[in-house]
Order: structure tokens, then sequence, then C-alpha cells
């Protein structure tokens, strides 16, 4: 059963050495059972799993830098579905995990607040961490709504029926001929070193990668740490990738971040001067604040 599987080759030519060793597994802990209960002497997949090591990942093959600008036209003007298009652009804006993609419910979506709640309960270990969303990342999900919105999840196969398959990232990649140079997976490289060369506190960037070991108390109960710095790095990145994607170059990084910064100052001061002021008062007394607090933080 190994042999048959491993005789059928990806796209780079190498075998499916992941499913292999899951299908291994699987039978394995089959037969252990029927050992307890005496059904079988031997488990005859013991040390069958060495036999077929682990490849060596290239989950974050990734495009440099001065790659990316074309990278990112040519997934504005992807001519397969919509809704790869729009995963392909979320994915960028988001530098979540794939799987957390693909099992994105409309439920985790806080539209009033601008957060994702990722939750992520069908792994090994469950996954919870919190991710604001930019302007780009909202108009994705605004457009999603048409395609899905009836749906439990965001990203749908209207199809089969079920989310969609672990590689449908990469196989949109491939046909726009990225296959070896880029995966869906790197776009998570690509912003953690930028987003580091723009000058952004690095723990907040960790946190917003959501690097804290999966299933401490940490991982669990901390969402919400940096959060507004995360904000911030959230908008920052989509404007950057919009900025590169629109000029068709690589800026220097320095000029990105100042032209970045104005831009979200005037956004700042447009959307201030549209707040409905009896509307803020209540948003801050539903947040707990009393009357003296919000005369003592007006004046």
């Amino acid at each position: 059963m190994a042999d048959q599987i491993e005789s059928r080759k990806t796209v780079d030519g190498s075998p499916p050495r992941e499913v292999t060793r899951r299908t291994i597994d699987l039978v394995t802990n089959i037969l252990r059972r029927a050992k307890r209960e005496r059904l079988i002497n031997t488990i005859h997949t013991e040390g069958l799993k060495e036999l077929y090591p682990k490849a060596k990942t290239e989950h974050m093959k990734h495009v440099e830098l001065k790659e990316l600008p074309k990278l990112l036209q040519d997934i504005e003007n992807y001519h397969g579905h919509d809704q790869t298009r729009l995963a392909m652009k979320f994915l960028a804006y988001s530098f979540c995990r794939t799987i957390e993609l693909r099992m994105m419910k409309w439920e985790h979506i806080d539209f009033p607040n601008r957060l994702w709640r990722v939750d992520i309960d069908n792994l090994k270990i469950a996954r919870k961490h919190v991710v604001p969303l930019s302007d780009q990342m909202l108009a994705v999900l605004e457009e999603m709504k048409d395609i899905t919105g009836q749906y439990e999840y965001v990203f749908y196969n209207t199809g089969m029926h079920q989310p969609y398959s672990a590689e449908f990232i990469n196989n949109a990649l491939d046909i726009l001929g990225y296959a070896g140079k880029q995966t869906g997976h790197g776009f998570r490289h690509i912003a953690s070193t930028n987003l580091n060369e723009l000058g952004y506190m690095g723990d907040a960037i960790e946190k917003q990668m959501a690097h804290d070991k999966k299933g401490s108390i940490r991982a669990v109960y901390n969402h919400a740490q940096h959060l507004e710095e995360r904000r911030k790095i959230m908008q920052v990145w989509a404007d950057f990738l919009d900025l590169l994607r629109d000029t068709g170059e690589v800026i220097d990084f320095q000029t990105a971040r100042q032209q970045i910064e104005q831009s979200l100052g005037k956004h700042n001061e447009a959307s201030l001067a549209e707040v409905d002021s009896d509307a803020l008062i209540q948003a801050l007394r539903d947040k707990g604040l009393t009357v003296k607090d919000i005369q003592r933080l007006a004046t």
C-alpha cells in the first residue's frame, strides 16, 4: 500500500511522502487496537515508517522581494474562479496558515470589531488566536459574502460541498507559473521578513504570526497581546502589498513606510471626523466606562 502511494508523483516529480507516512500511522493504530483485543499477535507495520523518511519540506518556498510585485499582479489578474483569486489575495494580506484560511467560518468573523477569531479545533492540538482585519481583508470578505455567505465556511467548494483541499492555493500558484517558486505557506515568510525590514515591533509580529507553542496557556489566553500594534501592522502590510502591486516595482523600505504612514494618518483623521459622537459615547459606555471617565477623556 505504501509503495502504491509512493508511485503517485506530485507536480515536481516527488512522491506524496506525508500521505504515505500518515497512512502507515493509521494502519499501525488499527493493528495496535487489534493486538490489544488479541485478534492478531504481530504488528507488521512496526518500523515500516522508517523506510519512508520525511521529505525535505518546501512549505515556505517563496519568491524574492523583487519578484513580489509581479506575483501580486498575476494574482489580481487570475482568470480562474473568483473564490480562488480572493483566497490568494486574503492569504497574502493576512499571512495566515493555509489550514486557517480553509477552515475559516463566517461565525469566526467579528465585523464590528474588525477581527478574525481563528479557532481551529480539528487539528491534533487546538490553535486559537486573533487576526485584526485590514481594509483590504474586509473588502475580500465582503466579496466572498456574495459567493459563500449562505454556507458555514468562508472559502467553500460549492461543487464538492466541502472546504477546499490543502492544495487548492498551491495549485492556483502553479497555474500562474510559480510551481517550485511560491507556496501558500510562503506568504508567511515574506511577511515576517519584510515587516521586520519596515521597522515594526518584532514581538508584535511574532504575536501576529501566532508563533506561541500550540496548546500552551499563553497561546490560548493571550490572543489580544499587542493588539493595537498588530492592527497597525496588518494595515501597513496590506498597504505595502498594494503599493508594490500598483507601482510594479520595489521601493526602498524607508520611502514605503513614510508613504504608508502618511496615508494611515489621513485615513485615521477622516475616520474620526466621520464618527457619530452619540454612537462613540455609547460604545465607550458599553466597554464599561462611566460618564465621569468619558468626561475626563474628553478634557
